[in-house]
């Protein structure tokens, strides 16, 4: 393709509108909702042709810009007009795609992302979903595909690489937000608002597992705004589970429980979500060595579960589980002390477990290891800490390698049974995430 290609161009191909016809179609739409004076005011297909190509020499008419500017929320007419050229900027995007499964370096390092641009999408993602949610009709099929996305999304997550995720969870919001954008029917306002509000969920925690603290934090604020414009108290209790997974691993378990408490002391019913809380809960009791707590919390999350609908409970970051909850107490027992209690939780927990979808048996395993190591056990601690580092299915998100740091602090820093131990925890590594430029808090 021409180098002097337009990113208006580009945009338009995707919707399948690059015909002239076609795009004074929807030129018009987004003209009625500015000033219905404005419609048929479209380019002539010279001058759409020359904006298709760069060939200008000076700004189109302010109406034009104004008016596509609506048609392509969070692009300036600048922005649109200029150059673009899909070789150059998409090829990195499909090798990491092609190599996703063999190159784990590559999509570690968002080659992807960095390809297609997104950061910038990743920075202004929350803000531009809010102003869309703001300012108030999407087809059946549409809604439906964006809906299965977002729970497929969801459900993947903890089993493939997270940034292996990124570049599609950010196009499916972009969508969401050009809908958002447009007045939409009460119902379809709703679903699309809770299509929003998991895809910022899912954001969030790619952002966490890759050690970017603040930004994961302010996805999940977005995410909890879009949860409570759909009427969605479930969906705005899982934002509020990815915010607190921040201090909670960060050694910070009061904070997480002054974040949790009030809504734990309001809620009714029974969900995935609050079981979640509640869990939540019971670790950061046990963190601050409060065995009493610690119980009261983690016997209210297994019963929360039992009152759930089994359709309801399954893997992911949507959901909440049995296994996960056994995780929690296995990890809470450990913080205690309990050395049966925790190998007993351990036991269970990795029954349950499919170990080929998720990193949350390598945390079992580290719990389990931890405790031995403080009851002196060090030789077997080092052994099941090693077995986690080095299970094909243990992939290196920011909880998995806090959790292999934590561990070996509480070792000695030499001795022959650390020494294959200390070779494995070489080689866990968090992703480089600086191409996201982040700030930790």
């Amino acid at each position: 393709m021409s180098a002097q290609l337009t990113l208006l161009k580009a945009l338009l191909m995707k919707r399948h509108q690059e015909t002239h016809r076609a795009f004074c179609l929807e030129y018009d739409k987004a003209a009625r909702s500015i000033d219905r004076s404005l419609v048929g005011s479209s380019p002539s297909r010279e001058a759409f042709a020359r904006w298709l190509k760069g060939h200008l020499k000076t700004k189109p008419h302010s109406d034009h810009c104004r008016v596509l500017e609506r048609m392509f929320p969070g692009h300036t007419v600048a922005q649109l007009l200029a150059p673009y050229d899909p070789g150059i900027r998409d090829s990195g995007a499909r090798s990491d795609a092609r190599e996703a499964a063999t190159n784990r370096r590559e999509v570690l390092h968002l080659g992807a992302a960095m390809a297609l641009g997104l950061p910038e999408s990743i920075r202004r993602g929350p803000d531009l979903l809010e102003q869309a949610l703001d300012s108030t009709t999407a087809g059946e099929g549409r809604l439906l595909y964006l809906e299965a996305e977002s729970d497929r999304l969801g459900l993947t997550l903890e089993s493939v690489l997270p940034t292996s995720l990124m570049v599609g969870a950010l196009m499916h919001l972009s969508s969401v937000r050009e809908l958002l954008a447009q007045r939409q029917p009460i119902e379809t306002q709703r679903r699309l608002g809770r299509v929003g509000a998991k895809l910022s969920i899912v954001i969030g925690r790619i952002l966490f597992t890759t050690d970017q603290f603040l930004m994961a934090h302010r996805w999940h604020i977005a995410a909890a705004r879009a949860a409570d414009e759909a009427g969605d108290s479930a969906l705005g209790d899982l934002a509020l589970v990815g915010s607190t997974f921040i201090p909670l691993y960060s050694a910070d378990p009061r904070t997480a429980l002054r974040m949790v408490t009030p809504r734990l002391e309001q809620a009714v019913g029974a969900t995935p979500p609050m079981g979640w809380l509640w869990g939540i809960a019971a670790v950061a009791h046990a963190s601050l060595g409060d065995r009493t707590a610690f119980e009261r919390s983690i016997e209210r999350s297994r019963t929360i579960l039992d009152r759930c609908e089994p359709e309801n409970l399954h893997a992911g970051v949507l959901s909440y589980e049995l296994a996960r909850q056994t995780f929690y107490e296995a990890r809470g027992r450990a913080d205690l002390g309990d050395v049966d209690g925790t190998g007993d939780a351990t036991d269970r927990a990795l029954a349950l477990y499919d170990p080929t979808v998720t990193s949350d048996p390598a945390l079992v395993r580290f719990a389990h290891a931890s405790v031995l190591a403080k009851a002196g056990e060090v030789e077997e601690a080092c052994r099941i800490a090693t077995a986690a580092c080095r299970d094909p299915h243990t992939l290196p998100i920011s909880s998995v390698v806090v959790r292999a740091h934590d561990f070996d602090a509480l070792l000695g820093r030499t001795g022959s049974a650390t020494a294959d131990w200390r070779e494995a925890l070489a080689d866990l590594r968090l992703p480089d995430s600086a191409v996201l430029s982040p700030q930790r808090n």
